[in-house]
């Protein structure tokens, strides 16, 4: 299952870095051109979750996260989590 999960995370996250990047270099402004994960599940609900997290450490990479990071990058990291997983669990 997280074969299945890794593989279809890193396919979404190549088909949308690919609309990303034709979007950019066509200079259209449409919401793959910097899709953020902020923008996915919404500003409020963004700072929830970082000032719900005490660490000052944690708060900034997790700003980065939410809203730096390109979502089609968070799809391949997620993608090679999910792989890396699957090399560990086994399913019966």
């Amino acid at each position: 299952m997280f074969t299945k999960l890794g593989i279809f995370s890193l396919a979404a996250g190549f088909v949308m870095g690919i609309f990303s990047t034709v979007s950019g270099f066509m200079e259209s402004k449409n919401f793959w051109v910097d899709l953020t994960l902020s923008k996915i599940i919404g500003n409020d609900t963004s700072e929830t979750v970082i000032t719900l997290i005490g660490s000052d450490f944690i708060q900034k990479n997790l700003d980065f996260l939410i809203y730096d990071l390109p979502f089609f990058c968070f799809l391949f990291g997620l993608g090679v989590v999910f792989l890396i997983i699957s090399l560990f669990v086994k399913d019966h």
